[in-house]
């Protein structure tokens, strides 16, 4: 994967999140049921959850591969370590490496943000920083004080004294930088949209 190809955020995956299966009463040994993602009220996604110990859960699901539809049928390990207040506190095991987590994120199989290659949307957000400051840098050396949102580098004027040769170059630098800028700056959004919508639909379900 090269520098500039930025991972994928783990707010664009459905999630398994052992607390809250822990606190819906999930890992009680016996418990068979179906688990459901909901958007706006409505159900959006289900899987089948099995209980078969207290150290292992089976997940039950249909997922579309290159579009062709295929059945998973696996057990995921469940770990527990001690709370400092008391009671004990439980861990997925990563089917695919073993890592002790929280969350484990669909994408053919369910495995941790570290197998699929999955950032955060924060950590998107501070990637995308760096084309917009980046650009602010540019403008600056060109005695332009204003972001590439207030205005688009070809109506930036000449500074006095600088070659036209010159600022021909650094104006197809900044325009380089800029769309970069921009593209980021509506991807970031984009993410922000999903997040939002994701939190209203876990506050719907409370």
């Amino acid at each position: 994967m090269s520098r500039d190809k930025e991972k994928a955020a783990t707010e664009d995956y459905r999630a398994l999140d052992v607390r809250a299966l822990h606190q819906a009463g999930v890992l009680a040994p016996g418990w068979r049921e179906g688990w459901h993602w909901k958007r706006r009220g409505a159900v959006v996604a289900t899987i089948g959850i099995e209980a078969e110990s207290r150290d292992r859960v089976r997940l039950r699901y249909q997922v579309t591969v290159r579009g062709e539809r295929q059945a998973k049928d696996y057990s995921v390990p469940v770990t527990w370590t001690p709370c400092h207040l008391g009671g004990e506190r439980p861990w997925f095991l990563c089917p695919c490496c073993g890592r002790r987590v929280a969350k484990l994120y669909l994408q053919s199989v369910f495995a941790c943000r570290h197998c699929l290659r999955l950032n955060y949307a924060s950590q998107q957000a501070n990637k995308r920083d760096r084309a917009s400051e980046r650009s602010l840098e540019l403008r600056r050396a060109l005695g332009c004080r204003e972001g590439f949102l207030i205005r688009p580098a070809e109506l930036i004027r000449k500074p006095k004294g600088m070659h036209w040769r010159t600022f021909e170059r650094k104006i197809e630098q900044l325009k380089q930088v800029d769309a970069r800028a921009l593209a980021e700056a509506r991807a970031m959004l984009a993410s922000i949209e999903r997040s939002v919508k994701i939190a209203g639909a876990a506050l719907s379900r409370l």
